[in-house]
C-alpha cells in the first residue's frame, strides 16, 4: 500500500479539527485529516452559531479564558476566511437579550456580577427598553439584560469556508474512512493503516467530538466525554420580529437575516441516538411561543439534532494525552465547540509545535480527571 508521511494526522473533521488543521498548516506543517463521513456533519453543523462575548484581560476561569480568547479572534478569523475563500460565514455582531422571570432574581444577580467582574459590557433594560429590541417579548419575563457584543455565525457556511481554506493551504482531507488501525511502538503512535493507504506521522491529534472517547480507548486512554443530544427547530416568518439573539437559561432563539429563526435546544443523555422526537420538538415550540408569542404564526421549516461531546465539568480536554508522547486531544466542548474553536485550535497548534500558549491551560488538561 502507498505510504504518506504528513507531519500531523488529525482524526475528526468537525469545526475543531478543521480549524486546528488550518492553524497548523499556517505554521508550515503538512497535515492529513481523517473523518468517518464528510467533514463538518455532526455537532459542528448542528449548532446555532452563537458567539458570546468575553474579556480576556479579566478572564479568570478556564471557561472564561477560552471563551474570551476565542471572542478576540472571531472577527479577524472570519475576515481572513472571506478574503481567502470568498465564502461569507455569516459572522455579525447582533447583540443578545437575556431574559429572566420573576423567580430568577438570584440568577440575574449572579450573572450580572460575573459579567461585571470579567468586564463584559451589559445593560439592564427597563420594560420599555426591552421592547425596543423584542417588541413582542412576553411581559412575564420581568428582567432583561442586553449584551451588545454578542455575535453569531452560520455554522454550515463557516464549515464550508474552513474546508475550502484547508484545501487551499494543502491540507489533505480524507473522508468516509470506515476503518483505521493505529500502530503503536513504546509510548508513541506511529502509523494509521487505512484500507487503501498507510499514514506515517510525527504527531496525532484527536478532535472527533463524542467519538474521541472510543479512539483514545483503543490507545489505552480514558477521557470522560459522552454524547448529549440537542434538538433544534428552524422557523420562518416573512418579517423577523427581532434581530438579536434571545436567551433564557440554556434555551435560545437565534434570528438569521434571511428570516429564519433557530429555536434550541434540548439536552438529552441518550447515547449516540441522533434523531428528532415529538416531545423534544413540542418543548422547543412551546418555549419559542412563550417567549415571543408572535412565533405562533411562524412556519416550521425543518428540525434536526446533533450530539454534543460533554465532559463532567462541561469543559473541553485540550493538549497532550497522558502516557503517549506524540498524541494530543481537543474534545469535550459540550455546547461551546463552535464558539471556542478559534481559541482551541490556536492552543492546540501552539502545544503541538512546542510554543507557549496565549492563555493558561489550567483546568483544561487531559489529566485533570
Amino acid at each position: 500500500m502507498p505510504l504518506h508521511q504528513p507531519d500531523v494526522l488529525i482524526m475528526g473533521g468537525g469545526v475543531i479539527g478543521l480549524t486546528t488543521a488550518l492553524c497548523l498548516a499556517d505554521k508550515g506543517l503538512s497535515i492529513s485529516l481523517l473523518d468517518r463521513q464528510s467533514t463538518g456533519q455532526e455537532a459542528s453543523w448542528a449548532g446555532a452559531g452563537m458567539l458570546p462575548p468575553g474579556n480576556l484581560q479579566n478572564a479568570t476561569t478556564p471557561e472564561a479564558r477560552l471563551r474570551s480568547y476565542s471572542h478576540s479572534l472571531w472577527a479577524g478569523f472570519s475576515q481572513r476566511l472571506l478574503e481567502q475563500t470568498g465564502i461569507d460565514n455569516g459572522y455579525r455582531v447582533c447583540g443578545a437579550v437575556n431574559v429572566f422571570n420573576k423567580d430568577e432574581g438570584n440568577l440575574l444577580m449572579a450573572q450580572s456580577q460575573a459579567w461585571t467582574d470579567e468586564g463584559v459590557r451589559f445593560h439592564l433594560l427597563t420594560s420599555n427598553e426591552a421592547i425596543q429590541y423584542v417588541p413582542d417579548l412576553n411581559p412575564a419575563f420581568e428582567s432583561t439584560v442586553y449584551l451588545p457584543d454578542f455575535a453569531q455565525v452560520r455554522n454550515p457556511r463557516h464549515l464550508q469556508a474552513l474546508r475550502a481554506a484547508c484545501l487551499q493551504k494543502g491540507v489533505e482531507i480524507i473522508e468516509h474512512v470506515s476503518e483505521v488501525n493505529l500502530v503503536a511502538a513504546d509510548n508513541r503512535i506511529l502509523q494509521a493503516r487505512l484500507p487503501n493507504r498507510i499514514l506515517s506521522f510525527a504527531t496525532l491529534c484527536v478532535t472527533a467530538g463524542s467519538w474521541s472517547t472510543s479512539i483514545l480507548q483503543s490507545l489505552g486512554v480514558e477521557i470522560p466525554v459522552r454524547p448529549i443530544r440537542g434538538q433544534i427547530v428552524q422557523l420562518q416568518l416573512n418579517k423577523l420580529p427581532f434581530n438579536c439573539v434571545i436567551e433564557h437559561g440554556r434555551q435560545y432563539l437565534v434570528p438569521r437575516q434571511d428570516g429564519l429563526i433557530l429555536v434550541g435546544s434540548t439536552q438529552e443523555d441518550v447515547g449516540f441516538e441522533k434523531k428528532n422526537t415529538a416531545e423534544g420538538i413540542a418543548q422547543l415550540l412551546e418555549f419559542a411561543v412563550s417567549l415571543v408569542p408572535t412565533l405562533r404564526h411562524a412556519e416550521v421549516v425543518r428540525c434536526w439534532s446533533g450530539l454534543r461531546p460533554a465532559s463532567p465539568d462541561e469543559l473541553p480536554t485540550l493538549g497532550a494525552v497522558p502516557g503517549l508522547s506524540n498524541v494530543f486531544v481537543g474534545a469535550g466542548h459540550f455546547r461551546s465547540g463552535l464558539q471556542m474553536s478559534p481559541g482551541t485550535a490556536a492552543i492546540l497548534a501552539d502545544v503541538i509545535c512546542g510554543s507557549e500558549t496565549v492563555v493558561s491551560m489550567e483546568g483544561l488538561a487531559a489529566d485533570r480527571f
